[in-house]
């Protein structure tokens, strides 16, 4: 999804002055059906004062198992595979960790996960902790859909351009409403809405919804290289919006009570981002599937694709007044984009629940990196002897 560092910016942009993600409403045009998945271990809202180690299962990272992390998990190992082991991966404090260190780390949670299924508290017995942050920044992206033809039709007036190729490319105005690309060969599909287009090159990538019932996955295939403008920046210094109103919701629900601002509003953004159809996504800077609440975008000077995290932090309640769920799971490094330091990017999926947490998320976490203690080499026990 984050293949793009463009899109991504777009994404990190946004955090900078609003929660994270767009996030369609459940009346503004279609979301993927929700997932079910377990519920939280303990009831939201309620304080779990126990450990790290003892409060990690699938429920509290709402998934459905540990061994559902397996694919996610082995695309990570075959990432790994074509790094030299022992190459310098991330330095964690004054610690250097390897690709090899990494990939041995993999390979034994890969080997647990039945196990942990049954106990997840074995993670203690074999994983060395180190903290990578106490107060990191969480935000959430997820996987759009939206209505969509791949041939031109009346219903359909708005279309998503691959890239033109080399050169310079036109700004947004002079490509949405100056026609600037129409009719010259870079349409992959055409949707109803104006609005739903620019919030998929928020995300990156997503799933054109087709007038037949079937679906199309759209990735990142590129940007015109403008500088990136932040609507609800624009939309709070004209004074449309509140400060503390700033949520991609708020933006969306804006454009549809003000249909005559919209071309106003997101011309003050000359950014642009093209795509491309795909047989599978979303796909993560790393090359793989992403896996909702397993996949994180990261900065890879801070933490690189195939490092293996314990976060625990707050996000959303869902539906809209529930209080916080308390997140505490294992994350996957699998993508990234422009964000910068420690800041980690939670993917969240499909569905209402997803857009709706991914648009709110913006909250500090505490990440830890997990190292298998096979993998540590002599001298770095004591600086990953600890546990959460």
């Amino acid at each position: 999804m984050r293949h793009l560092a463009a899109g991504l910016c777009l994404m990190a942009a946004l955090a900078a002055c609003a929660p994270a993600s767009p996030v369609p409403s459940p009346e503004a045009g279609p979301v993927a059906p929700a997932v079910s998945v377990p519920v939280a271990a303990a009831p939201a809202g309620v304080t779990d004062s126990r450990p790290w180690h003892a409060r990690l299962s699938p429920a509290t990272q709402s998934i459905a198992s540990y061994e559902s992390m397996r694919p996610a998990i082995r695309a990570s190992l075959t990432h790994l595979a074509g790094k030299p082991e022992s190459g310098t991966a991330m330095l964690v404090g004054d610690v250097a960790l390897t690709y090899g260190q990494l990939k041995t780390t993999l390979e034994r949670l890969d080997s647990l996960l039945p196990e942990l299924d049954r106990d997840p508290t074995r993670l203690a017995e074999h994983f060395a902790w180190v903290t990578a942050d106490e107060h990191a920044l969480l935000t959430g992206y997820y996987e759009p859909w939206l209505e969509a033809s791949l041939t031109p039709h009346p219903d359909y007036p708005h279309p998503l351009y691959r890239s033109p190729g080399k050169g310079r490319k036109p700004s947004r105005a002079a490509i949405d409403f100056g026609g600037a690309l129409k009719g010259k060969g870079y349409e992959i599909a055409w949707a109803k809405s104006l609005i739903d287009v620019f919030f998929l090159q928020v995300q990156g990538s997503g799933r054109l919804l087709l007038p037949d019932g079937s679906t199309r996955n759209v990735v990142y295939g590129g940007s015109n290289g403008h500088k990136y403008v932040a609507v609800g920046r624009v939309l709070v210094e004209r004074g449309d919006i509140a400060e503390e109103e700033k949520s991609m919701q708020r933006i969306r629900r804006f454009f549809e009570e003000h249909p005559d601002k919209i071309q106003e509003v997101l011309s003050r953004n000359p950014s642009y981002i093209f795509f491309k159809l795909a047989e599978r996504g979303p796909v993560g800077g790393m090359g793989v599937v992403l896996t909702p609440y397993v996949s994180a975008a990261t900065d890879p000077s801070f933490l690189p694709y195939g490092a293996l995290l314990a976060v625990d932090a707050m996000l959303p309640g869902f539906p809209e007044g529930e209080a916080p769920e308390r997140f505490t799971g294992l994350l996957l490094a699998q993508d990234t984009g422009c964000m910068k330091g420690h800041h980690v990017d939670l993917f969240c999926g499909a569905g209402h629940k997803a857009a709706f947490q991914a648009g709110h998320m913006k909250d500090s976490a505490a990440i830890h990196v997990l190292v298998a203690r096979e993998a540590l080499a002599p001298g770095q026990a004591g600086a990953f002897g600890g546990r959460p």
